[in-house]
């Protein structure tokens, strides 16, 4: 079986309120191979499917078709954002679209891999093919160009913010779940033998609560106290398009605010968590639950 795939999503990017509807369909005991799930989801076939899909993306819905714990904690009625009105929770969900990587594979290669080789950060959508088949081939999977070329697309409109010029309605920014991170952008005037050139905009990440960064660190180093600031910046900062000097103000904030102390060992920096750290009580707290 293939490590990578890149079709699912019936070339539909996660609409705005489809986590909480998919959510509110699983939770009722629906069925996304029913007729029924047409009706009840108040979508064509194909979106049906697609909703399926980004549930499952999202780490909304497991393989058991069980509903995760992250899920009842963000979507339930009565949970953190169900509808998706904090820019902290498009953060979490990209994380988990890039944990994902076995189920939805070009975003991984996109933020990580590709990224890495983009000197300016620029690239056309043909380029980025281009990387993602020959990775592939390196790897020995077979696949559809047509499919991969496809997934990029879908991709783009996932986060794809626009020029400054554009005009976007709101119906624009509804139809696209993690746009408001801005992780990707046009440059604008600009095109390569007639198609546009994108930018992967990494920064320090203001907009990240220290909070959410450091329950990201806990999900990962799961019952770790001892954690390299390296390791968080490879396994957790550059997910998230976050430069050395976000990382180390988030870090720094943490340890300012009780949560971790920085230690020195052998010139290796490391952050020690502190024994009663709680996962559940950094989000709610973040959210204002408590």
């Amino acid at each position: 079986m293939s490590r990578f795939k890149f079709s699912g999503h019936e070339t539909f990017q996660c609409r705005h309120f489809w986590l909480k509807k998919g959510f509110d369909f699983v939770k009722s005991n629906g069925n996304f191979a029913s007729t029924l799930a047409l009706i009840d989801l108040g979508v064509g076939k194909n979106m049906v499917a697609s909703i399926n899909y980004w549930l499952r993306a999202f780490n909304i819905l497991n393989d058991c078709d069980m509903l995760t714990k992250f899920g009842k904690q963000m979507f339930d009625d009565e949970g953190l954002d169900p509808y998706l009105e904090d820019v902290g929770t498009q953060y979490l969900l990209h994380f988990n679209l890039i944990q994902n990587s076995s189920y939805a594979s070009i975003y991984k290669l996109a933020f990580e891999d590709f990224r890495k080789t983009r000197i300016d950060l620029e690239f056309t959508e043909e380029q980025l093919y281009d990387f993602v088949a020959n990775y592939l081939l390196r790897q020995g999977e077979s696949f559809s160009e047509k499919t991969i070329k496809s997934d990029i697309k879908v991709f783009l409109r996932t986060y794809y913010c626009g020029t400054k010029s554009a005009v976007k309605s709101i119906e624009d920014d509804l139809a696209s779940i993690l746009i408001g991170l801005g992780f990707i952008s046009q440059v604008e005037g600009v095109t390569v033998s007639g198609v546009p050139l994108y930018r992967i905009n990494l920064s320090s990440q203001k907009a990240l609560d220290a909070r959410l960064f450091l329950f990201m660190i806990m999900e990962v180093f799961l019952n770790q106290n001892s954690i390299s600031v390296d390791q968080i910046q490879t396994e957790i900062a550059d997910k998230l398009l976050c430069n050395r000097e976000g990382t180390e103000e988030k870090l720094n904030w943490l340890v300012e605010n009780g949560f971790l102390v920085y230690n020195q060992d052998a010139g290796r920096k490391e952050i020690q968590l502190k024994g009663s750290l709680s996962r559940f009580k950094l989000l709610t707290g973040y959210y204002g639950r408590i």
